[in-house]
């Protein structure tokens, strides 16, 4: 170590910025040598005296020192400096996905934030932000830190991550991947038949559509379809119920539910109704009571024959 060689140093490095280390020996002292900057592991042969790093990182934190072979006499002499530490703050913390509210359900507004510090000393810096979801872009790049989503739907749910850079992109960061999982606000619901799916002619039928919202308190709206026409339109009567049903009733019959302010909405499975004349059926069942009866018969002959 010389003291005629000092490594100067700046006095506030930040990410993105030009590094410059200048390896000072004084106007008398010149040398038409290289001189010779270390880093750690690393080295650096240059001709100048002044090291220049491009868009330094935080990796370029450490101990430096610089040499320098000084003719002496008709003889070489090595200069050596005194290590001096430098250290990189970052420009903006790495960044962080947060979600509100914590608890997605289905309808509600969701909002994504891209969390994020900047240094102090660069406080005016302009930020730009990107989100993605499963890899795939859902926000481009501009200057909001949040993501939002006025009616989150199931397919909304994945993983989420948000990259931040300055307008030069010198500084690019991107989150740890986030699982935002989006809640039904209510299952498919099913379409029930009282009595049953074979309706007597003449008697009452009632259809009641079925579902279990996942809120309590959850406002609901009912809709009814028969042959994929509107029989009952959206209203918080969960039944539709015919007094008298008649052969004109046979069909195919499906319902619906939405929440109060149409965001979500599901339809069930279509279920076919029969409904069935009293003679007919009369008629049907004093067969089915022939073929019994017949049935027995022979199966008492034969059990006496044998």
């Amino acid at each position: 170590m010389h003291e005629y060689l000092i490594l100067q140093t700046p006095p506030a490095v930040v990410e993105g910025d030009h590094l410059s280390l200048r390896c000072h020996s004084g106007d008398i002292y010149k040398t038409d040598k290289e001189t010779r900057f270390d880093k750690d592991d690393e080295k650096w042969v240059i001709t100048d005296d002044i090291l220049h790093i491009l868009n330094v990182t935080t990796a370029a934190t450490g101990k430096y020192k610089c040499q320098k072979y000084f003719r002496l006499d008709h003889a070489l002499d090595k200069w050596i400096s005194a290590e001096a530490f430098v250290t990189v703050q970052e420009l903006f913390s790495p960044p962080e996905i947060k979600v509100t509210p914590s608890r997605v359900i289905e309808g509600d507004e969701m909002t994504v934030r891209c969390d994020t510090r900047l240094d102090p000393l660069r406080g005016g810096t302009e930020l730009y932000f990107a989100f993605y979801r499963d890899g795939r872009t859902v926000q481009e790049y501009n200057v909001s830190d949040t993501y939002r989503v006025r009616s989150s739907q199931l397919e909304d749910s994945g993983n989420y991550t948000c990259e931040v850079r300055t307008v030069s992109d010198t500084v690019r960061k991107i989150s740890d991947g986030f699982h935002i999982q989006i809640y039904e606000l209510f299952p498919s619901p099913e379409v029930r038949v009282d009595p049953s799916l074979l309706v007597t002619e003449g008697k009452q039928m009632t259809l009641n559509c079925e579902t279990d919202p996942i809120q309590s308190g959850t406002t609901l709206l009912y809709t009814f379809y028969k042959d994929s026409q509107i029989i009952q339109s959206a209203d918080r009567k969960t039944s539709y119920v015919i007094g008298k049903a008649g052969e004109e009733n046979t069909g195919r019959y499906q319902c619906s539910i939405q929440s109060w302010d149409g965001n979500v909405r599901r339809n069930s499975t279509e279920v076919y109704i029969l409904i069935q004349n009293y003679k007919v059926q009369k008629i049907i069942r004093l067969v089915i009571s022939g073929f019994v009866l017949a049935a027995a018969v022979c199966f008492i002959f034969l059990h006496n024959k044998w």
